[in-house]
């Protein structure tokens, strides 16, 4: 849904609660004057909105609560790869080993084809339903085709074929993940730990020093992102407050400063002090 030129995802069935589509790669920089146009549109009963947390952040009149991202902080890629455990490094090594070469890529038909061939290698996913499982070629193409100005793709090849890539956006001060994954059939060449080590590289080259992995998970790929030395940084979550259009949404406000919108509010600082420590012992 737009609002002007902002795209919003609105969720929720009796409280509508509206946040950016792209949450993560844009942000408002002038809530105050957008509020009121989503709330004549009467598309939401509220509005959330992240600040990053790498950067100065602004001074808003609206409730907080915090968010967790999964991010990376080095002075240089030999300062993030000396702190590794020994195991994540023989890990990012791997892939040299068993002939995979990283390489960058371009959206072109023959790598669209090379995604398709890894989404449609299991409908399931870390035991959910894999959201891209079965989308047609051009659905796939468009949904790659987003932030062409500033972000690019690093392709993992194995004979020649696509194994699994990542798609890198570079922010302000700093490098995102929209998207990475690679195949189950090839797992045992540790693509993952060397996609994100080239991340880590070009963030490095690029004189950037901050590397954002998506969301904090506190399972799952929670153990992944420690051992590649992620840790849960904290972004604060605005909720407009001025942004109710019913009494709906007026409750919902109310509620939300007592409890978070994110349940895994908890967990997050749970996992950094459990981060910190990782660390420690790494060093």
């Amino acid at each position: 849904m737009l609002i002007g030129k902002t795209e919003l995802n609105v969720s929720g069935r009796i409280l509508k609660i509206a946040k950016l589509r792209h949450e993560w790669f844009e942000y408002l920089a002038a809530p105050a004057a957008f509020i009121p146009e989503v709330r004549q549109a009467r598309v939401a009963d509220i509005l959330t909105f992240l600040q990053e947390a790498h950067v100065e952040r602004p001074r808003f009149p609206y409730p907080s609560e915090p968010a967790g991202a999964s991010m990376v902080t080095f002075k240089s890629f030999d300062d993030w790869w000396n702190g590794l455990h020994f195991k994540a490094r023989n890990k990012a090594r791997k892939v040299q080993k068993t002939g995979v070469e990283l390489r960058p890529a371009k959206l072109d038909d023959e790598f669209v084809r090379g995604v398709k061939k890894i989404y449609d290698e299991e409908p399931l996913r870390q035991g959910r339903k894999f959201t891209h499982f079965g989308k047609s070629l051009a659905q796939i193409r468009e949904d790659l085709s987003s932030f062409p100005e500033c972000t690019f793709f690093i392709g993992a090849y194995f004979q020649n074929e696509l194994i699994g890539f990542m798609k890198l956006f570079e922010g302000d001060r700093i490098l995102r993940t929209v998207h990475i994954i690679a195949t189950f059939e090839h797992r045992d060449k540790c693509v993952m730990d060397a996609l994100i080590a080239k991340g880590v590289e070009l963030a490095s080259a690029k004189g950037i020093h901050h590397f954002h992995y998506g969301d904090w998970a506190y399972r799952g790929l929670g153990v992944f992102r420690l051992s590649a030395l992620f840790c849960a940084a904290q972004l604060a979550r605005r909720i407009g407050a001025e942004s109710r259009l019913a009494p709906a949404g007026a409750r919902a406000d109310s509620a939300a400063l007592e409890r978070p919108f994110d349940r895994r509010a908890e967990p997050v600082e749970f996992m950094a002090a459990r981060c910190q420590r990782a660390q420690g012992r790494r060093r």
